[in-house]
């Protein structure tokens, strides 16, 4: 897309000129005009600069010589314009016609040269249209050449189907299939030549690999009477396809090559009666291009019109007969087969209906392109698969329908074409009664054709054919048609905005059917689907669908569940996956025999805990009990009534408990109507959501009594609870009236603000002596009234700033009973068992950052990283946590995404250091404003899947993240990032983000050039990418859904070292744990460190700052217990001797006076720097080796400390015993490496310096305080 983006400002720049040539009128007679350039070399700016210091004398010597360079310059530039004049060319018609329909249609030039260029990619190459023509060459000339069977055989005894390697292509098994007529089959060579059908008919092919559609009309003399009864029609079709495809084999038009591996059969549209044969090409005699890899031929076989009355299969009429599935004949009355009758009609009406196609697609290329687009929207959205999609072939036709109701013309564009198919097809009503269309010309009535209305009292969805008798969505599910109907109204509604190039939306971004569903049940197992098919399928359907499982399946089901969820779901869609194709030797598959739904929920309604019915006296009573069983109950209301009402939760449960009263109520009716158990269907719903969930380690029964939380409470709600709890401390702080400013603005900055902390917060800190410890610190920032006394010296400001920290903390203990401590950096506050540290931020303070003097003395204000620093946590993340947590109130799975997604990239060991929390948050964001509303998620689960895809589908070069919260940016403020973009892309990171709120840092505040960098971010996408393939399997396969650990639990191949730290010296995370690969399971650590004291994370900071030369660090922030390190490449090449370029080096033993990088050396500042949290380092089996076996030692108790401790079950001061690992599993670093060589480079002792660390990265070792809870 960056070609794309690159060829379309070249062409806007000449678009624009062609534009003004037009309006302005410009034409030959513009040398005439005067020039007012000026080339000789004396600019009128460097003239009067200093005229002060141009004497007379001067001025007459340079007056002549000017003016004879301006006559000159003139004459050169009147020149050029005639030779450009000669040159230029008025612009032609097509040209003119082509910027009015810029103007008028597009968003912008940008959008035509995108479609344009999209077109141009997908046309398929003139080599494919030689092959395709010349296999249909070659397949006539061996359908010629195929001679009649002499005498009829009887189905069962047919003689060249047991001596060939073909198998019969239909299982009347699998379609319970129990009596069959014995009927007689003779194959008579087709009188009508084959023709192709489909997008090669179209001109509309599509790749990846090119799909050839080839139909093979069947005489009318291969049918007798009352062939069309009982699937006869059916049978007689897969032998006429398995008898062409016996002689295909080694036949003399495509050679020996051509062998039962090249030839499958494969269903259309996963219908079992319509067996095709599918077709690897081969070489040519005539055309040896090879394409096998890129092109596929499928052939049809369909009978001719003549074959039948078509008045014979009108939707009333029945062509399926009881007898045979065994069922009782003289009990059984004659059901109309409507569905059945249709698929005999799509094969009868093919040849009429393709004639039409052709009348109108032939020759317009403007229709064939606009077919085009269409078909890329529909393809990427997946609604065009199975039995019960809305497929391509029915798009084609709508087309052809709208030409013919003259909403479509000839001279409209490819764009004009698709944009009013989605128009006409948002607003259709192809579902109500009377309001189906047709493509039958009414002048020409037939006897018995049937009426829209007939049609309607058969079908849920109606849209008739040419002919008049066959309807084209007999099978298309009325639920995927409402849906494909609100895609396309989206598709307008986009672009009709103006501000939104919506070409990625609406063609290049992927929609998986599976993504976009909030919840699914698949039901699997065979013996179940047989329980339900036998009590509750009614024998209608089973004559109707001819012994189809799958849409009577489908139809019982969905028929329960939309009865039963009512208005708490916007959709419920069939998600089918299309049967493979299997080789012509081997037996047909079974049919889809399972279940499978994707519910889209309706966030407005999906959450009621209620379900309120009929009063008790009403007629509908009795339905409503039975309907919901023993859940019905009869309740009084604060209104006075008395109803019968289903209750689902509590009021006060939860929003995830909430989340799940859909999955309770299917439950509930599969339980109650279908007799199933738990164990016999799947329901996929928030599995993934238990990472921001409380970790059942932890006992919440522990607790103070005052600050108890539920066992399973989740981040979502523990968040909300800290929100209460800073608004409180900020009316406190508000109230403070003693200060000598006013407080005018109070606004918190954390995560857990925004609804994005994964870790749930818990009022479990403590102040002990002078010490507050705690697991968690929340951070807010206050603004003070204007005031002009503060001072202009940044270290005099800062000291103010501490004397208000003291007041205001002194205020707070005296008035509020607070306990307080005053850091450097603010101000700790202890409220109701939460941390909070508030920052004081002033304007001044940036000024004063910002300032310095320039090589001549004056006073200039510029950005440094202290003061972008400063002010991104000042002033511009106090707005975004504002317009995040306003995205949390309108889409409440924001959070949950958001939270998610932090887990999983933390358990990849992917930290705030290596890619910034922030940008995770701002990038779910980017999608929830991108995204329409009615197509926002209300599951975090399906949040964080869309996540997922937009990381592993990024081109992060091209990709622009740009939110603009409240549109407050203009166009023209949009369009001028947009172009810096794409023009300077190297001046912006590799992860480019920028919101409305920091317009002076576009692109550079949330992410910078190493975090994340081009690595990080490829590790990323290919995370992504594998964690969606796990995904994505599990939820179209048959099996259960993954167990979440399969995706949190971090891969330990490919780190070259493992740092494990002492697991007393970490403490665990509140949130769920789901375990690691690198060492083994150690004793849970709840201690509570000092607040604001993460000691890993500065440790691996400090490694990161002095050795990110050499190594690349990882680990997880949420309660990680070990580091993984990867080497970079080319550590160990030598290099030249420089006095600051020798940390972790040694002199070489190759090549004389070059020095070269020591793992070992470098193990050893390891050692140093982590002196007091490591346990071991080693390779990956070895540490993970070594963890298992000294894990009883691990655990043990070793060297009583005197700390103090507030047991908040006991409520009382108690000694207790800190965790040391013995000496002897700690390895010690000594006063000199042994194992280095002689030649290595002297340094003093390393525990005491480190000498061997370079001036600029010099690090003074961690010291790690032992917690004292």
């Amino acid at each position: 897309m960056l070609k794309i983006k690159r060829k379309a400002s070249e062409e806007l720049d000449s678009g624009a000129a062609e534009d003004s040539m037009i309006e302005n009128g410009s034409s030959d007679n513009m040398d005439d005009e005067p020039s007012s350039d000026n080339d000789d070399g004396f600019s009128e700016r460097s003239v009067s600069a200093s005229p002060a210091k141009v004497s007379k004398k001067s001025r007459k010597e340079l007056i002549p010589a000017t003016k004879a360079k301006e006559k000159l310059s003139a004459e050169v530039n009147n020149t050029n314009k005639k030779n450009q004049s000669e040159k230029v060319k008025p612009p032609t018609l097509e040209e003119i016609n082509e910027l009015k329909e810029t103007r008028n249609l597009f968003h912008s030039n940008l959008f035509r040269l995108q479609v344009k260029e999209m077109l141009t990619e997908l046309k398929i190459k003139e080599k494919y249209n030689n092959y395709i023509y010349n296999w249909l060459e070659n397949f006539k000339q061996f359908l010629n050449k195929l001679e009649n069977q002499a005498q009829k055989e009887d189905m069962g005894n047919q003689v060249w189907l047991k001596k060939s390697q073909i198998k019969y292509p239909i299982s009347l098994h699998n379609l319970h299939i129990q009596q069959q007529k014995v009927f007689q089959f003779q194959f008579i060579k087709p009188k009508i030549s084959p023709y192709l059908i489909g997008a090669s008919a179209t001109q509309s092919l599509l790749g990846p690999k090119v799909t050839v559609d080839i139909c093979i009309s069947m005489p009318e003399e291969c049918f007798q009477k009352e062939n069309y009864l009982n699937l006869i029609y059916d049978q007689k079709r897969a032998y006429y396809l398995a008898y062409i495809a016996n002689k295909l084999l080694n036949c003399a038009e495509f050679g020996s090559e051509l062998t039962t591996e090249k030839l499958k059969f494969s269903y259309h549209n996963n219908n079992p009666l319509k067996p095709i044969l599918e077709i690897t090409p081969t070489p040519l005699s005539n055309c040896k291009t090879i394409l096998a890899d890129k092109l596929r031929i499928l052939l049809f076989v369909a009978a001719e019109e003549s074959s039948f009355k078509l008045s014979r299969f009108v939707p009333w009429n029945s062509n399926v007969r009881a007898s045979i599935f065994g069922d009782d004949v003289e009990g059984s009355a004659v059901m109309a087969t409507s569905n059945y009758n249709a698929n005999v009609l799509f094969d009868l009406t093919m040849q009429r209906n393709q004639e039409m196609l052709h009348g109108i697609f032939d020759g317009r290329r403007n229709f064939q392109e606009g077919l085009v687009l269409l078909k890329v929207w529909l393809r990427q959205r997946e609604f065009d698969v199975g039995f019960n999609g809305f497929t391509a072939h029915l798009l084609t036709m709508f087309v052809a329908y709208l030409y013919k109701q003259r909403k479509l013309h000839t001279n409209m564009s490819s764009y004009q074409v698709a944009r009013t198919v989605w128009n006409q097809l948002a607003y259709s009503s192809w579902d109500e009664d009377g309001k189906g269309i047709s493509l039958s010309d009414k002048s020409t009535d037939l006897a018995n054709q049937p009426t829209l209305e007939q049609f309607h009292t058969y079908y849920d969805v109606v849209f008739v054919d040419v002919t008049g008798f066959f309807n084209m969505t007999a099978n298309l599910n009325v639920e995927l048609y409402h849906r494909v109907r609100l895609e396309a109204k989206l598709a307008v509604d986009m672009l009709n905005d103006m501000k939104l190039n919506s070409f990625h939306m609406l063609f290049m971004t992927k929609h998986p059917l599976y993504s976009q569903f909030d919840h699914m049940l698949k039901i699997n197992k065979r013996d179940v689907v047989d329980q339900i098919m036998e009590i509750y399928a009614t024998p209608a359907d089973k004559y109707n669908f001819a012994g189809y499982v799958y849409p009577v399946l489908i139809k019982v089901v969905l028929g329960l569940l939309r009865k039963g969820l009512g208005e708490r779901v916007r959709a419920i869609l069939p998600i089918e996956k299309v049967v493979d194709a299997w080789n012509c030797t081997e037996k047909p598959p079974d049919c889809s025999r399972y279940c499978h739904l994707g519910i889209v929920l309706n966030p407005d309604k999906a959450f009621e805990v209620l379900d309120k019915g009929p009063e008790s006296i009403d007629e509908g009573a009795d339905d409503f009990r039975k309907f919901w069983g023993e859940k019905a109950q009869l309740r009084r209301f604060q209104d006075g009534s008395i109803t019968e009402s289903v209750v689902w939760a509590s009021a006060n449960d939860s929003l995830w408990k909430r989340r799940l009263v859909v999955r309770s109520i299917i439950t509930h009716l599969l339980q109650h109507h279908f007799q199933l158990e738990s164990k016999d269907f799947d329901y996929i719903a928030g599995e993934l959501d238990i990472s921001y969930r409380l970790t059942p380690v932890f006992k919440t029964e522990r607790m103070h009594e005052k600050y108890k939380v539920e066992q399973d409470v989740d981040s979502e709600d523990t968040s909300l609870n800290v929100i209460r709890s800073f608004d409180d401390l900020a009316r406190k702080l508000h109230a403070l009236n003693e200060l000598p400013l006013e407080i005018v603005s109070i606004a918190g900055i954390s995560p857990v603000f925004r609804y994005s902390e994964p870790v749930p917060v818990l009022p479990q800190a403590r102040m002990i002596g002078e010490e507050m410890y705690a697991m968690q610190v929340q951070r807010g920032v206050i603004q003070l009234g204007l005031s002009g006394k503060w001072p202009s010296d940044l270290g005099a400001l800062r000291a103010l700033k501490m004397a208000f920290y003291i007041q205001i903390a002194n205020l707070l203990r005296e008035k509020h009973n607070l306990k307080t401590k005053v850091t450097y950096d603010g101000i700790l506050v202890l409220k109701q068992g939460y941390c909070f540290s508030i920052e004081m931020a002033h304007p001044k303070e940036l000024a004063l950052l910002k300032k310095e003097k320039s090589e001549r003395g004056l006073t200039q204000y510029v950005d440094c990283e202290a003061s972008i620093a400063l002010e991104k946590r000042h002033y511009i993340l106090p707005k975004v946590t504002g317009a995040l947590h306003a995205l949390y109130q309108g889409h409440s799975s924001f959070a949950g995404t958001v939270m998610i997604a932090k887990r999983w990239l933390s358990t990849q060991l992917i930290d705030d250091g290596l890619w910034p929390e922030e940008c995770t948050e701002l990038l779910i964001a980017a999608q929830y404003l991108k995204t329409p509303s009615k197509q926002i998620t209300s599951s975090p689960q399906t949040g964080f899947i869309k996540f997922l895809q937009l990381l592993a589908g990024t081109d992060w070069r091209s990709e622009l993240f740009l939110l603009n919260f409240n549109n407050a940016m203009n166009e023209n403020a949009v369009a001028d990032l947009e172009h810096r973009f794409s023009t300077e892309r190297d001046t912006f990171p590799p992860l480019c983000i920028a919101t409305s709120f920091d317009e002076h840092h576009m692109g550079n505040l949330w992410s910078s050039g190493s975090k994340p960098n081009i690595n990080v971010l490829a590790r990323v996408t290919l995370l992504a990418r594998h964690s969606l393939d796990i995904i994505e399997t599990a939820l179209l396969s048959t099996m259960e859904f993954i167990k979440p650990g399969r995706i949190f639990v971090p891969p330990n191949n490919g780190y070259d070292l493992v740092i494990q730290l002492k697991p007393d010296m970490v403490s665990n995370s509140w949130a769920h744990e789901f375990g690691t690969s690198f060492t083994a399971r150690s004793k849970p650590n709840w201690r509570l460190p000092l607040a604001d004291s993460n000691f890993l994370q500065k440790a691996v900071q400090k490694l990161r700052e002095a050795y990110s030369d050499f190594a690349a660090f990882f680990y997880n922030p949420h309660g990680g217990k070990e580091i993984a390190l990867v080497w970079k490449p080319n550590l160990t090449n030598e290099r030249d001797f420089k006095v600051n370029e020798v940390n972790g080096c040694a002199l070489s033993s190759k090549i004389d006076g070059k020095v070269a990088v020591k793992k070992e050396i470098l193990v050893e500042d390891f050692k140093f720097i982590l002196k007091d949290l490591y346990l071991r380092i080693g390779t990956v089996d070895e540490v993970l080796s070594a963890s298992r076996n000294a894990l009883p030692a691990d655990s043990k108790t070793a060297i009583t400390t005197g700390s103090k401790v507030f047991n908040p079950k006991i409520g009382e001061k108690r000694y207790f015993s800190q965790a040391q690992m013995d000496n002897s599993e700690t390895e010690v670093v000594g006063v000199k490496n042994n194992h280095i060589q002689s030649k290595t480079i002297k340094s003093k002792t390393i525990s005491a310096k480190s000498k061997n660390i370079s001036k600029k990265r010099r690090t003074k070792p961690l010291k790690a305080k032992k917690s004292k809870i």
